[in-house]
């Protein structure tokens, strides 16, 4: 739930996620999220009935608060995407949205992790760093093994098939234009990775405060700001520069897209909004704990 529970849609979300299914993956939720959360960490029973307890009241939020704007948000990107051109800079303020949702729902689930997680065992806490450890070692195995032209060519086979689950089958030049973005971006993935690494450590260090609540509570805090607040300058230049390189890169491959391609993209966007607009937000499921 902390590191990768992101459901919120934005234009390069509609763009670059596959769709399909939405409505029954948003439902599963509330027995994906406890599984997921279970890869990293034991629970017993009563530490379960508090999981279920806050993700009940969560999601209840989220669909709430959030759902609707997501449906206005496809259908304004849905007007400008008929239009013949599209520059990167329209694009910004769909991607802009998207992040500031993302940075509202991440500071709500921190707050939910300070009050789920300051009742684990000296032995769970161990467990949980064990496998934020594992996870780090998979991940640096899959992103940074093998040559530099092995990792790009994976990188540009990523892109492609994400859009190629709005557009279609690409043409030749759009797949030059995927090619000539790969090779343009700024390498931040070790960077990436290490950010998260000691966003992880800063959670197990909170753990390891968590029986005095005021410490506890400061650190938990602090975890709120996103993995790469205090990344180097550099970095953060790097990030900006690889977004701007995406945008421009989404709003070229639309710009050669054939009519086929664009009706398909419009087609997909109008089904993700209705998906979201007939989801039907049930009343709390079970009273949120404190």
């Amino acid at each position: 739930m902390i590191a990768r529970a992101r459901l919120l849609i934005l234009l390069c979300s509609a763009l670059l996620l596959a769709g399909c299914g939405v409505r029954f993956a948003y439902s599963q939720l509330d027995w994906l999220v406890p599984w997921y959360l279970r890869d990293y960490v034991s629970f017993d029973a009563g530490q379960r009935s508090l999981l279920d307890q806050r993700l009940a009241a969560r999601l209840d939020w989220h669909c709430r608060a959030h759902l609707p704007d997501y449906v206005g948000l496809l259908r304004e990107a849905r007007d400008t995407l008929q239009r013949e051109r599209i520059a990167a800079h329209e694009l910004e303020p769909f991607l802009r949205q998207g992040e500031a949702w993302w940075d509202e729902l991440r500071t709500e689930l921190v707050d939910d992790a300070g009050v789920l997680l300051a009742g684990l065992s000296d032995e769970q806490v161990a467990e949980l760093a064990a496998a934020f450890a594992r996870r780090d070692r998979d991940a640096r195995k899959e992103f940074l093994d093998g040559s530099a032209e092995a990792r790009r060519a994976a990188q540009v086979e990523r892109m492609e098939k994400r859009l190629r689950n709005w557009f279609g089958r690409l043409d030749d030049g759009q797949r030059a234009l995927v090619a000539a973005w790969s090779d343009a971006l700024q390498p931040t993935t070790e960077q990436w990775l290490e950010n998260r690494r000691q966003w992880q450590q800063g959670m197990i260090d909170a753990l390891r405060v968590r029986d005095d609540p005021k410490q506890f509570a400061a650190r938990i805090a602090a975890l709120r700001a996103p993995p790469d607040a205090t990344a180097p300058a550099a970095h953060r230049a790097e990030v900006a520069h690889n977004r701007q390189l995406t945008l421009q890169l989404l709003a070229d491959v639309f710009n050669a897209a054939s009519p086929t391609q664009r009706k398909r993209l419009l087609a997909e966007i109008d089904g993700l909004a209705a998906q979201f607009d007939t989801l039907a937000c049930a009343g709390p499921r079970v009273a949120a704990a404190d």
